[in-house]
């Protein structure tokens, strides 16, 4: 017994592309879901090193110290005299978030005492300082 053999039509371009399509869509959506999304910082900030593997909280209350002393609350630039009051609003606001202070590890640490200085007079009776895993060697 013969088989005929029939010619199949070719693709056509439009046809030869749409698997392709479909893979780059589904890869999108994917790293859309799986991505993580924050909000953009008001400057880089390089956190010392430390050898805790502790992770940091989500739904912080974060003051941000860069390395040239410019200050941030919740990536909203600020000055250190609008601080105390900022945060105590946001303390008032949210009593169960935790207060985390991240800076620069280039920066003068006398900054960070006077950031500091004003968290307290804010009613922080509780700082968690950021840091940066160290590597291993």
């Amino acid at each position: 017994m013969r088989f005929s053999r029939r010619h199949r039509a070719r693709a056509t371009g439009d046809e030869s592309v749409l698997p392709l399509t479909n893979v780059v869509f589904l890869l999108l959506i994917f790293f859309m879901l799986a991505g993580r999304i924050t909000g953009p910082q008001p400057f880089e900030i390089n956190p010392p090193r430390s050898a805790s593997d502790a992770a940091a909280d989500a739904g912080s209350i974060e003051v941000q110290i860069a390395a040239g002393g410019a200050l941030a609350l919740d990536g909203r630039p600020i000055t250190l005299d609008a601080l105390a009051e900022a945060v105590r609003r946001e303390i008032d606001t949210r009593p169960d978030a935790p207060l985390r202070l991240k800076a620069d590890g280039t920066g003068e640490a006398t900054r960070v005492v006077a950031v500091m200085q004003a968290l307290r007079k804010a009613g922080a009776d509780k700082l968690r300082l950021i840091t940066v895993a160290a590597a291993n060697p």
